[in-house]
């Protein structure tokens, strides 16, 4: 059986997917993108994704030391690019630590945003213009063949490649098995409003002092029933704005099907009662699969005993990692031997790269 062509091709066309089609460009890699809507009619993670950017550390981690360098990366990417959705914000904090919230007003935290919808909107656009081939299909099956992988596609039809980068999100799991078991799938549900109150001055956010989200993510391994959390925070959306982030995990052993749209629904709004001024009545309900890694590093490397394959999935803040890191996986994917062996040390040291890879 012949070689499969040299090339990559990215299962996902999220802000994991299209920032690192960028950064393989960048290094002379011929791309594809494949990605569709999700079948059940659920929105995709980055389109419903908050899009914030804190200019600080948010742990004491190398990677949160390099994630509140974000800005800089997506002020980069649409000097080169055009317009991204990036913007500065206003940042008002919610929480128990009034010097915190005093801080935020005082603009001495820097932050910004990456408007979700406007990105999602000009993502295909910067591909094609970059060069990437941007096809609108779902990869139903994926094995090895000499040299490379042979990917089954939703049309019937079948491609070969040499490299395959699994950036679906939640979906990685199904077209690999055998990934960590710390790659967890999440349900996040947010109410879209019907129009931008006038609490949310211009590109202001409200956001709380830390998420739930978060520490629900780290007791995941532990669960034997499903939990959900309400982080309320409201962020510019487009031309109005997103509310509320209900985040839903299952135990691992469980189904991981989506729970009722109508009841995260419910409890988010129930959970926003003591926010009146935020106009959640009439809001429309959008639901997302969210991958996350239950350790809180992502998958940023090769895929153990499957060579050629690769994982960039499993952010807790993809707006924030994925723009600094997806230079460097490009950079081990597609450059010689030296640059590359470089950029696995430091993704090594980031703490990023899968265990057996």
């Amino acid at each position: 059986m012949p070689a499969a062509p040299a090339g990559v091709v990215i299962i996902g066309g999220g802000v994991a997917g299209g920032l690192l089609a960028l950064a393989l460009r960048d290094q002379g890699a011929k791309v594809s993108v494949l990605d569709a809507a999700p079948a059940d009619g659920s929105r995709s993670a980055t389109a419903i994704s908050y899009g914030a950017l804190p200019g600080w550390p948010l742990a004491p981690t190398p990677l949160a030391r390099l994630a509140a360098t974000a800005s800089q990366h997506w002020r980069e990417l649409e000097r080169r690019h055009g317009p991204l959705g990036w913007q500065r914000c206003s940042l008002r904090l919610q929480g128990p630590n009034p010097a915190l919230a005093l801080a935020a007003r005082l603009g001495v935290l820097p932050f910004a945003q990456v408007d979700s919808a406007r990105f999602s909107a000009r993502l295909p656009l910067v591909l094609a213009a970059a060069g990437v081939e941007h096809r609108s299909l779902q990869v139903q099956a994926l094995g090895p063949l000499e040299g490379g992988w042979q990917l089954q596609l939703s049309d019937g039809s079948r491609c070969t490649v040499a490299q395959v980068v699994l950036a679906a999100g939640a979906h990685c799991r199904a077209l690999w098995p055998g990934l960590p078991e710390r790659l967890r799938r999440s349900w996040a549900t947010v109410l879209e409003l019907a129009r931008c109150p006038e609490v949310l001055g211009p590109a202001t956010a409200l956001l709380p002092q830390g998420f739930a989200r978060v520490g629900l993510e780290r007791r995941a391994a532990a669960l034997s029933q499903p939990a959900w959390v309400v982080d309320p925070g409201l962020v510019p959306w487009g031309a109005t704005a997103l509310v509320g982030q209900h985040t839903w995990i299952a135990p691992a052993a469980m189904s991981q099907a989506a729970p009722s749209p109508s009841l995260c629904a419910a409890e988010l709004r129930q959970a926003l009662v003591s926010r009146p001024q935020w106009p959640v009545e009439g809001a429309v309900v959008r639901q997302a699969a969210v991958a996350f890694c239950s350790s809180g590093a992502p998958l940023v490397g090769p895929v153990a005993e499957a060579p050629g394959l690769w994982v960039f999935s499993g952010f807790s803040a993809a707006f924030s990692q994925v723009p600094v890191l997806a230079p460097w996986l490009a950079q081990r994917i597609a450059a010689p031997a030296g640059p590359a062996a470089a950029a696995q040390r430091r993704l090594q040291q980031l703490g990023v790269w899968p265990e057996g890879g």
